[in-house]
């Protein structure tokens, strides 16, 4: 049986003929991008989930100040092009940052 290198979406892979090579799984993550997803959530915990009421009224200054905080951890511009000021990163980094500051609020 011949398998497509067709992209697959979402859960696809369950249901139709895939590659094993072609699926991504979360062991996968190198330590590099495990690292980066730790300091995701330490940033929501720290600093995000303390705040939580005074976001949720809308303090003027608070988010830009969160913002700022974030761009300095370099969770910003994860897979931005380096010539553009980003650090170039692949898509499963981009997809591992996004997850802990996204995800982290599950966690709370």
């Amino acid at each position: 049986m011949e398998v497509s290198n067709k992209l697959r979406k979402g859960g696809e892979f369950i249901i139709k003929e895939t590659d094993a090579q072609d699926v991504f799984t979360p062991a996968e993550f190198t330590e590099e991008q495990n690292m980066m997803y730790q300091t995701c959530l330490d940033f929501v915990t720290s600093e995000v989930y303390p705040l939580l009421d005074r976001l949720d009224n809308h303090e003027e200054g608070l988010m830009a100040g969160l913002m700022k905080k974030a761009g300095e951890l370099g969770l910003f511009g994860v897979s931005m092009p380096a010539e553009y000021g980003g650090y170039d990163m692949d898509f499963n980094t981009a997809l591992r940052v996004t997850e802990g500051v996204g995800g982290g609020i599950l966690s709370r």
